[in-house]
């Protein structure tokens, strides 16, 4: 095998760039998902659960993370788990598989935090429209949070169909067999 491209944000964007477009995707959202919603149930907010909003919040980024993990269960034993610190107070976990898997499931594991999480939060703004700007937020929080993973999958749409993909110190690595 041979690697056919390698992907590092880091270096390519840099971390304030994708921030940036992070917390712009954020503020687009929660005025794409708030406004129709508020058309669509013209209620009165309650603000009575902020304590659970406050844990919603808090919530969001490990579930993303434990969603990030469950298409790559049968890899368990060789993640590795490493926590740094941006900005002086926002942890980024990165967790990297030791062992190339395949485009597929890579890909699958990149996007099922964003269908997953993102659906549930679509249910509680429809079901609960009482609650609907607590959930418009934390929808609005997850799919700032999911602009990375969807860089990362425009980048290996264009890779090859049996490609492989590894992580290592220096981004991942599309391997093609020669």
């Amino acid at each position: 095998m041979h690697c056919w491209k390698t992907i590092n944000l880091e270096k390519q964007f840099g971390f304030y760039r994708v921030f940036l477009l992070s917390t712009i995707i954020m503020m687009m959202v929660f005025s794409l998902i708030y406004v129709p919603i508020n058309l669509l149930f013209p209620s009165a907010f309650y603000d009575n659960h902020f304590l659970g909003f406050l844990i919603g919040l808090l919530s969001i980024y490990p579930l993303h993370k434990f969603f990030h993990v469950v298409p790559i269960l049968p890899f368990v034993k060789k993640i590795k788990c490493r926590c740094n610190r941006k900005l002086y107070l926002l942890p980024i976990v990165s967790l990297r598989v030791d062992q190339p898997i395949s485009k597929f499931r890579y890909m699958l594991a990149l996007l099922a935090p964003f269908f997953i999480l993102n659906g549930i939060l679509i249910y509680g703004c429809i079901y609960f429209p009482h609650y609907s700007h607590y959930f418009s937020m934390l929808l609005a929080f997850h799919s700032g949070i999911c602009a990375i993973d969807f860089i990362y999958a425009r980048q290996l749409m264009d890779s090859p169909k049996d490609a492989l993909i590894e992580e290592n110190d220096d981004g991942y690595e599309i391997l093609i067999y020669q």
